[in-house]
């Protein structure tokens, strides 16, 4: 570890330290507990990475001394978790050298400072597990048996080196019959190339409609598949296509937890998302449909972001105000990228600060909207066409729960069905026993009138 240089991440000149109550419940924390406007210290953080080692060190903002650090040995972790109410507050585990360790709340006063902390954890875990994977790749091809192409002893090579001997007649050249009978069929020999003005006259010729060629075409697909068509290709740039094919080649190889994201197949400057909504959130069981629509110039300029779905948190179909979106230029980074401006937006959903383009609402009007979320996507095409497998599981899903509340209507009803036909049956065990009791009675009377009688007329 002494051979391993220090790089510093991440420097923010402001963080708020608290001292947090014991957890409450198995949610999570809550930075509403914490008294947010008496922060118990003040000072600088800064992320410092050694090696694949990553370390939080509080500093004092003056003089640069040490207040305390926290190693980070995952993220999400024990180590570092956000809040459950807030996307600027976490909890930190801090540890000295002896080992011992306390938890504290941390805070920014900038919604970005937070963001930034995120974007900056998540590429130092990302960074760790491709070095990881090319050691395990370097382990591999070191452990197989090396091949042994040395001579052995005795053995000879022998090389022809075509050498041409004096006797050998010279190559006849071929004649202009045969060179016009090898064009008229087989293979004809190549033009020569044209020159500077009509290649372009060449270039200027092409259709802006023809189609990209047939190896062009089946390499995209095979890649993204997708299909640049010629009105986007001729809005977006050189640049903005390459980093959003770059972007979503890595959203393929390491997607973001909770959300899905893929471009239009007919424009690759809007993209759709998937919110699946976090467990122990209002949103549980929620899915929200959005839209990013990058400009032609990305990634020097942010994107526009929508909310489709109604979430009780943002309105729909209307730009919302973000760090990460194009109400703030002055504060995009052109290194963010489809996976950041995701991320950003997953965690500004579970935070409940007020902003451009969200609404206010109660906990229980956001989990009825959850729930009707569902039904709600499936009416929309573009939801099925871009992510056809999730529309599938929330059929199945939303017939799977209408088949069991139909089972349990007939359950309930066979239920009621037998009750009533016990206190029927019940009811007419009670008319036959008295019916009979009473034939009983008459029979008896009427053998008594007999006896009677008989015993009158005998006298």
């Amino acid at each position: 570890m002494s051979d391993e240089y220090e790089r510093v991440c991440l420097v923010k000149p402001e963080v708020f330290i608290y001292r947090i109550p014991p957890l409450a419940s198995n949610r999570g924390h809550k930075a509403a507990d914490w008294n947010l406007d008496e922060p118990n210290w003040v000072g600088r953080m800064r992320l410092v990475a050694i090696g694949k080692l990553l370390e939080i060190r509080l500093e004092d903002k003056a003089s640069g001394a040490l207040f305390a650090k926290a190693p980070i040995e995952s993220y999400p972790g024990i180590c570092i978790e956000p809040v459950i109410d807030s996307s600027r507050y976490f909890v930190v585990r801090l540890k000295n050298d002896n080992g011992q360790t306390a938890f504290i709340g941390i805070g920014f006063g900038d919604r970005g400072d937070s963001f930034d902390l995120n974007v900056a954890l998540q590429d130092h875990f990302r960074y760790v597990e491709k070095s990881n994977e090319l050691e395990k790749e370097d382990e591999t091809e070191l452990s197989k048996p090396k091949l042994d192409l040395s001579f052995k002893e005795g053995q000879t090579i022998h090389l022809n080196l075509g050498k041409k001997s004096s006797t050998s007649a010279p190559r006849a050249r071929p004649s202009a019959s045969a060179s016009s009978s090898a064009t008229a069929g087989g293979f004809p020999l190549l033009p020569p190339p044209p020159s500077s003005s009509s290649s372009i006259s060449q270039r200027a010729r092409v259709s802006p409609t023809q189609p990209p060629s047939a190896n062009c075409q089946s390499s995209s697909k095979l890649l993204f598949g997708i299909y640049l068509s010629s009105e986007m290709a001729g809005s977006a740039s050189v640049t903005a296509i390459a980093r959003l094919k770059k972007d979503y080649s890595k959203l393929l190889k390491d997607p973001v937890p909770y959300v899905l994201a893929a471009p239009l197949h007919s424009n690759i400057l809007e993209w759709h998302y998937v919110i699946e909504g976090v467990p122990s959130t209002p949103y549980e069981g929620g899915f929200y449909h959005g839209k990013l629509v990058f400009p032609p110039d990305f990634p020097f300029r942010p994107p526009a972001i929508y909310m489709i779905t109604p979430s009780g948190r943002f309105q729909p179909n209307t730009r919302l105000c973000l760090s990460i979106s194009d109400f703030h230029p002055d504060t995009w980074n052109p290194a963010w990228t489809v996976s950041t401006i995701i991320t950003g937006l997953l965690s500004f959903m579970n935070d409940t600060s007020p902003t451009l383009g969200s609404i206010v609402s109660s906990e229980a009007e956001k989990r009825s909207l959850a729930k009707k979320s569902r039904e709600y996507n499936l009416n929309d095409r573009v939801f099925c066409e871009l992510f056809e497998d999730l529309a599938n599981q929330i059929r199945k899903t939303l017939e799977e729960e209408k088949n069991r509340v139909l089972c349990d209507d007939l359950a309930a009803q066979d239920s009621n069905s037998s009750r009533r036909f016990g206190e029927e049956s019940d009811y007419s065990s009670f008319t036959y026993n008295l019916v009979v009791v009473a034939g009983v009675v008459m029979i008896a009377f009427a053998v008594r009138y007999v006896v009677m009688t008989a015993s009158q007329q005998d006298n």
